[in-house]
């Protein structure tokens, strides 16, 4: 558990980054996969539905002992938040209301960013995107560990808590690797967030500890 890499380096590569190629391989010999382009008009209903479902689940909770609690938490809750996580992850590429309606991507985006309690939705477009414009690149797709991260947790264990603790090292590694300076549309899903969280906490959470502990 305690053992080393032998590694002592990223692995570097210097080919075509494969995407784009591959991309037009398989459209080529399987032209039937254009028909799957485009969002999913369900999409945005089963959005809505996890966000409501996490509100009704924290309020139902606000009174059970703190073992229920952990476990309705980590594997319904964290379930839950990391389905609404991955949703704006697609609405990011527009695919709850389609190109045509940027807007609306972002409004929902931000709804379903509520019930996680931290502001990122609008963010992780602007740095998601950005991976995908330039995968591979050390400074500019910060979906790349650092060498800081890699030295700090080069053994067996190491590697197993930085997996635990991936979200976090996610969401910070930005504003380190590759930091900028906040758009207005981010300081309003700040503001949008906080605003929710105070109202939680004002109306629900100061008398009920269980429901800030349940996001």
């Amino acid at each position: 558990m305690g053992a080393k890499v032998s590694r002592s380096d990223f692995e570097w590569s210097y080919t075509e980054e494969p995407h784009a190629s591959r991309r037009k391989e398989i459209l080529k010999k399987y032209p039937e996969i254009k028909k799957l382009f485009g969002h999913d008009p369900k999409f945005k209903y089963i959005v809505l539905c996890m966000v409501m479902v996490q509100l009704v689940t924290m309020y139902f909770l606000r009174n059970v002992s703190w073992s229920v609690l952990l476990v309705v938490a980590y594997c319904f809750g964290g379930v839950i938040n990391h389905s609404l996580m991955l949703s704006i992850h697609e609405m990011a590429h527009n695919l709850a209301f389609g190109y045509s309606r940027p807007t609306a991507n972002r409004v929902l985006s931000l709804i379903a960013n509520l019930p996680i309690g931290i502001p990122f939705a609008i963010t992780f477009k602007y740095y998601h995107l950005e991976h995908h414009r330039y995968q591979g690149d050390e400074k500019l797709d910060t979906d790349i560990p650092t060498y800081v991260e890699a030295k700090l947790f080069s053994t067996t264990f190491g590697k197993f808590i930085w997996v635990c603790l991936q979200p976090f090292f996610y969401a910070l590694r930005p504003m380190f690797v590759y930091p900028k300076n906040p758009t207005s549309l981010e300081l309003f899903n700040t503001v949008f967030q906080l605003s929710f969280d105070v109202f939680i906490y004002y109306f629900l959470g100061k008398f009920h500890h269980n429901i800030l502990c349940y996001r």
